[in-house]
Parts: C-alpha cells; structure tokens; sequence
C-alpha cells in the first residue's frame, strides 16, 4: 500500500519528512536532516539537545527506570510524537537508528503516506527487542550485507546501504602538521587494546570522542583529551593528524562506520582495519590503506611518517571518493529512488 501510493512523488519533488530523533552536533540524525532540507525538503524532528546531557549515564538509566515503570508500554515522548505526526502529515517517517514502539509504529501507518522507513547505522548486533525486525516498517536499510540476506529470507524489504559524510563540514580544511596518530569514537575494548599497543611502541597518539568507560585502561583515560569532535574541528583534526586509525567493535561484521567515509572526506590519510566490503567502496592503497594485522598497522604508520608525499596524494584520492559517492546526498537519494519503485 505505501509503495503504490508513494510512487505520487518524484523523489526531487518537495516532501514532508518526519526524523524521530533528538539532533547534536554531526550526529546521524543531524546530518541526514540537514541533506535533506538542503535537497528542499520540509524536515521536522525532536529538535536539539546537548550531546553531553543526551549521552550521559544519568540519562541512560533514566530511561531504563521509566521502561521498567512504563512496563512495555509506548512512552510519552512516542505519544507526543505520533500526535505531531498526525498534525504535520509527513509524506515519509525516517527512523535514523531509533526503535519505535510496535503500537506507535502501527498507528503511523495511516498517517505517513510515503512509508516508514528505518535507517539502521548501527551494528546489527546491537538491536534491540523488534527494533528494524518490527513488522510494521515498509522499508530497512542496513549497512551490513549479512543481515540484509537475512531480512530478505524472512521477505523483508530490505536493502544494503552505508554511512555517509557531509560535505558541508566533512571537507578538507588543513593539511598535515604532526606526527600524531588520531584516534576518534567510543573505546571499546578492542580499540582500546590496539591504542595501547602504539603507545607501548612509543607511536604518538591523539584520541578524542565521548569519555571512556568507567573500566577503561587508566592510560585510555589519561590519554584522552576529553573533546568530542564534531563538523568543522573534527575535519581539521582528521586533515592535521599523520594519520588516522579506523578499528572496527567485535560486535561490528563486514561493515562500515560513518568514519570511514568523513575520514576521507576530510582528507585525513585513514588507515582502517580490513574487511570485505572496504573494496565496494574505497580502493586500498590509493585511497586509503588497509592493514590485516598489527605488523601491516605498524608498517603504514612508518610510511605516513616516512613518505609524506606519497601520503597526500592518497589522501586527496580518498576524498574525491568520498565527494563522488559517498555522501549523505547520495545514500538519501538511494532511499527515495526504491520508495518511487
């Protein structure tokens, strides 16, 4: 039903579009909104928060209380949401990694016309409860290629599509000015190990993102400079640095994160750890350098300090990738163009 009555639209025709999602600075949610006002769309979401509040434990157990009170049931914020949706009438629901409640999910089916959607950016791993399995979404896209084959076994309309980078901020905007090895995102455990290891060889490092975790390494914690990048500044750090380093969670299969793609946009010489999928959209060692083992890992390094040059020019064919294909613009375009049939 919402694929007949979608087929209405052109995807570069004027749309209503509804984000169930709270913006910060260079989230996903953010950068999809803001490609999409850009392409001329009307974009409504729940509006900004602090990032430090947003990602706080405080908040975290907050909700866990409250989905322990609430007993299963839709909370208020996914009421209120379905009652703005009523009054704004999307003509698409855009779900940027966010589960929605099957009740409410259900009651948005008579209000948004062009479908509801979900964009999965996380790992599949880390869904939870229906989560993008609900029944009622009309259309999943998952960056990871595994468990589309899986969706689509169970007749799921599901397809493969990746993170992204914005070039209105993810764009080259400095060249290298230190030897450092930079290091953004969550520390995990097995980020964690590989930092320490170039720390014990005495290899520079500059690591930024959310604060570690409690049980952290106390070097991970001294270490850290306790800034969470965004847009512009973390595009000049990616451009600064030596080199930047691009591991992968044990949670994470042949996929990538959004770093992968705003790393090269940036101009930063990436150095990822290998997997499949990399080839599907980047070519190794000449837009960016995959390493299979610590020793390759090392031996990059070496070559960043050693060959800078050589490194710049991989890095300028990273980033005319990235601006070819590999931008929000492009990924939303995918999106629109399967909804139009």
């Amino acid at each position: 039903m919402a694929l007949r009555i979608f087929r209405a639209f052109d995807y570069d025709e004027f749309m209503k579009v509804f984000i169930p999602a709270h913006l910060y600075g260079d989230s996903f949610a953010e950068n999809v909104s803001v490609t999409l006002a850009l392409m001329g769309h009307e974009v409504k979401t729940l509006g900004y928060v602090n990032h430090n509040i947003y990602g706080s434990r405080y908040r975290f157990a907050t909700r866990i209380l409250f989905e322990h009170i609430r007993r299963g049931a839709p909370s208020r914020e996914e009421c209120k949401m379905l009652k703005t949706c009523r009054e704004f009438k999307p003509d698409l629901f855009l779900s940027t990694t966010t589960s929605i409640h099957p009740e409410i999910l259900e009651g948005l089916r008579k209000v948004c016309r062009g479908g509801r959607v979900i964009w999965w950016g996380d790992s599949p791993a880390n869904n939870e409860r229906w989560g993008f399995l609900d029944p009622e979404w009309d259309y999943i896209f998952l960056k990871d290629h595994f468990a589309v084959n899986k969706l689509r076994l169970i007749g799921r309309n599901a397809f493969l599509l990746h993170e992204a980078m914005n070039p209105c901020w993810h764009k080259p905007l400095a060249s290298q000015r230190n030897d450092e090895v930079i290091i953004a995102g969550n520390y995990y455990s097995f980020r964690q190990f590989i930092v320490l290891k170039l720390m014990d060889d005495g290899i520079s490092t500059k690591l930024f993102g959310p604060p570690p975790p409690r049980w952290a390494h106390k070097k991970i914690k001294e270490k850290h400079t306790g800034r969470y990048i965004i847009r512009e500044e973390k595009s000049r750090i990616f451009g600064e640095g030596m080199a930047c380093l691009n591991t992968f969670s044990m949670a994470e299969g042949d996929s990538l994160n959004c770093r992968a793609f705003e790393i090269a946009g940036s101009g930063g010489l990436q150095i990822i750890e290998h997997r499949n999928i990399i080839e599907k959209c980047f070519e190794p060692n000449k837009e960016i350098l995959v390493f299979n083992s610590y020793d390759e890992l090392n031996d990059h390094i070496f070559r960043a300090r050693k060959y800078p040059k050589e490194m710049a020019t991989i890095r300028r064919s990273g980033t005319i990738r990235a601006l070819a294909e590999h931008t929000y613009k492009h990924r939303l375009t995918v999106i629109l163009n399967t909804l139009n049939g």
